[in-house]
């Protein structure tokens, strides 16, 4: 089992409490409703990686889906949800991992590009296989972000206000659970994810 990346462990211990601090009020916008009865695979959209592979979100049907949404510049809150996002991959059963995916999608279409994405990946020790830092055109991350409840904003700063949020898809690409806020306890939904690889089913 891969242990949990030394930058990123530094990173959510030393910038937790700050980035808390820093990242509310206008900064942190709450998770928009949603309606888990629709599949974000009815999105006809090409995307990117940071290894510069094209997929379709339908590419990763039939599996769990791990997607959290973030970019590149933001140095106080992306890193742990980031960190969040592997705490929760790296908390499911060996014996399942290969079958989950982890979708990391920036809103920052102008700056992300698949090379900047594949340096931060690399920068993050997460260069590995089953994960996907991904960027779009601007109208389809709207739509993803729009579909998993997900708000974002530029500011005037080039930085983004946004919803911290990590989102489990099932594996018709419905919303199965969301994980709003930071450093939250990721066990319950590993088993989560565990369940929707047995059954199929919703959770």
């Amino acid at each position: 089992m891969k242990t949990l990346p030394f930058i990123l462990l530094t990173l959510a211990c030393a910038m937790s409490l700050n980035a808390q601090h820093l990242h509310n009020g206008d900064n942190t916008l709450s998770a928009g409703k949603v309606n888990s009865e629709h599949s974000i695979y009815h999105l006809d959209a090409q995307w990117t990686d940071h290894q510069g592979d094209t997929y379709s979100l339908r590419n990763f049907s039939g599996e769990p889906v791990i997607v959290v949404m973030f970019y590149g510049n933001c140095t106080q809150v992306c890193p742990i949800l980031i960190k969040d996002a592997w705490q929760l991959y790296s908390s499911i059963e060996k014996s399942i991992r290969d079958s989950v995916n982890v979708l990391a999608v920036t809103f920052d279409t102008k700056n992300d590009t698949p090379e900047v994405l594949r340096d931060y990946a690399e920068y993050e020790q997460l260069n590995i296989p089953n994960w996907h830092f991904m960027t779009s055109e601007s109208a389809n991350v709207r739509s993803l972000a729009m579909m998993l409840g997900v708000q974002y904003t530029k500011k005037s700063d080039g930085h983004f206000a946004h919803t911290n949020l990590v989102t489990v898809l099932d594996k018709q690409g419905r919303i199965a659970k969301r994980i709003e806020g930071l450093n939250q306890p990721m066990e319950k939904t590993a088993e989560e994810i565990k369940s929707i690889m047995a059954n199929g089913m919703q959770q």
